[in-house]
């Protein structure tokens, strides 16, 4: 909610700036005029006042979202009566927070293409939190018991400021990386986030509600089996959930990547480029999903522990293990939702989802409470499926009203179909690895990774290249 999808709106809108000025100055470059001299200047001027004013929106939206969030939070018993859960929100949000501002920060670096650095400033910024963790966990306070005493409660906070502390280093090494490309003046700008917020609510929301179906199952669940009561299991059964929540980073990562690059292209080639992003992440959502199938089992023992593994004995006692394969078909259709989220942005059809997004949640949520008190598990997988196959016919409905359709070959599919379908039958006619190893897991599962990798790379460096494609100069700028 806080984000309301503003650093896509920034990369877009920054993207735009600096590209008019590359496009004079190929066009002065072929005619041997330099018009683009007398215009450098205004560019990187008019490029820190809206980076500024970003930053300002971000400020503004982040500040009122997480105050009202944390005020409703300690309105509720069950968080205020948790020595925990109390501790626990002020660090939680302080992050979160501090994860935002890092996030609106690294524009320069996008824009200017030093995301190489953004890597490094993650890389160094877990190493401090590792360095605070290590001596809390393994020295000061070895072998704690969270049993509420007043040492308990000091080891948690400890271990619960390391993200924090995280955070604000990952701020400030962004902060002098960024200004060195860009330097930041924050601008509260009041009329520009007015016309943000006023021009892009209706996506902002769409966006929120595209995950909301996704957030609203967990908070249903400890609704009616809360933790508190003795239901240990929802948490054990909830894991499943938070890997898919995860991996929604995916189509997200290269969305952003490639939506500045493609902002100045006419609307065929946009079209051409989320096509080729669609089948890229169509491929990757499959593989994952083809792996939480045959690898169940054993990816949950890895992440977690035999504690989180159930039995097909029963319906009513499903585990994490028996809802991942489910969840990962999930998973792919989210993806397919997501790079349509892109695709609208692209064309500058954002506010079109909102319909489609709401009334789908208006419905599943009188599903979910009706369907999980009584089916538990089942009739939140069964709603949930159904649910995201709804939300992608809708989407494609909408992008062909549109006529905004994404543009892929058919051929290029197939292939990478095929691929998918041979290893698909290839896992299902290995037994052995079914047994719960971890080594013949990362054997069978590595081994059978890289064999669909090899073979289908030619195709993924085809598609790659297709993501950006060569567009002619706008005749309009």
């Amino acid at each position: 909610m806080a984000d309301l999808w503003l650093y896509v709106l920034a990369v877009k809108r920054l993207w735009a700036i600096k590209e008019s000025a590359e496009i004079w100055k190929r066009i002065s470059e072929k005619s041997d005029k330099h018009i683009v001299n007398s215009s450098d200047s205004s560019v990187y001027t008019e490029l820190k006042s809206e980076y500024g004013k970003f930053v300002g929106t971000r400020l503004i939206i982040m500040s009122v979202v997480y105050v009202v969030a944390i005020v409703i939070a300690y309105l509720l018993p069950a968080y205020t009566s948790n020595p925990y859960l109390v501790r626990w929100l002020p660090f939680g949000l302080i992050f979160s927070a501090s994860f935002m501002f890092a996030w609106i920060q690294q524009l320069p670096l996008q824009i200017f293409w030093r995301m190489d650095q953004l890597s490094r400033t993650l890389i160094t910024a877990r190493l401090s939190q590792i360095a605070i963790l290590v001596p809390v966990v393994f020295f000061i306070f070895k072998d704690m018991t969270f049993n509420g005493s007043t040492v308990s409660l000091i080891a948690f906070c400890c271990i619960m400021f390391s993200v924090v502390a995280s955070s604000i280093w990952q701020n400030i090494e962004i902060h002098f990386r960024s200004r060195k490309i860009l330097p930041l003046k924050i601008k509260f700008d009041w009329k520009f986030t007015k016309d943000i917020i006023k021009r892009n609510r209706q996506y902002g929301v769409s966006y929120y509600l595209s995950s909301f179906h996704t957030l609203i199952v967990l908070l249903f669940l400890w609704l009616f089996y809360p933790t508190s009561s003795g239901h240990d299991y929802t948490g054990i059964r909830a894991l499943s959930l938070s890997l898919i929540e995860i991996l929604l980073i995916i189509p997200s990562s290269l969305g952003n990547s490639l939506l500045h690059k493609i902002s100045n292209y006419s609307l065929i080639n946009k079209r051409k480029s989320i096509g080729n992003l669609l089948l890229l992440i169509t491929w990757i959502g499959w593989l994952i999903a083809i792996n939480f199938r045959l690898f169940a089992d054993q990816i949950i023992l890895v992440v977690s522990g035999k504690v989180f593994l159930g039995s097909f004995v029963s319906l009513t006692a499903r585990w994490s293990n028996q809802v991942l394969p489910f969840l990962g078909v999930v998973l792919f259709r989210s993806f397919i939702k997501q790079v349509y989220n892109y695709l609208f942005v692209a064309v500058d059809k954002q506010n079109v989802l909102l319909p489609i997004n709401l009334i789908w949640v208006l419905i599943g949520v009188p599903l979910w409470i009706r369907m999980i008190p009584t089916y538990w598990l089942l009739g939140w997988v069964v709603t949930q499926l159904t649910i995201e196959l709804l939300f992608v016919i809708g989407v494609i409905r909408v992008g062909r009203r549109k006529k905004v359709q994404p543009v892929f070959s058919w051929k290029i599919w197939r292939k990478l179909l095929l691929v998918l379908i041979v290893m698909s039958a290839v896992g299902y006619g290995i037994t052995y690895f079914r047994n719960i190893n971890v080594l013949r897991f990362f054997i069978v599962a590595l081994a059978l990774n890289l064999l669909v990798i090899y073979v289908s790379l030619p195709t993924i460096k085809k598609i790659a290249k297709g993501l950006t494609v060569e567009d002619t100069i706008n005749p309009t700028i």
